[in-house]
């Protein structure tokens, strides 16, 4: 194994890491509670001015595996309108 190819499987891993703290940080809310959370971050982000749609699109995404389909579903719409 190359040197490069361990840097990348542990920049894969710690990636994997992180969404699974995401997903455990969220995953006992209520959907008012998600809700809020997104809005909550997203206004923060538009404020600092590093709101990142594509971004948080693709963490929705990646976490969908470990969401209810209407959860995610749900997530996805809410996404859809902070365009």
């Amino acid at each position: 194994m190359k040197i490069s190819d361990f840097k990348q499987n542990n920049k894969e891993d710690k990636k994997q890491e992180d969404l699974m703290g995401q997903y455990n940080d969220l995953k006992d809310l209520s959907q008012d509670d998600l809700t809020r959370k997104l809005f909550e971050e997203t206004t923060r982000q538009k404020q600092e001015g590093t709101f990142d749609y594509e971004k948080l699109s693709s963490t929705l995404n990646s976490l969908s595996m470990y969401m209810p389909k209407e959860n995610f579903e749900k997530m996805k719409s809410i996404l859809e309108r902070l365009k």
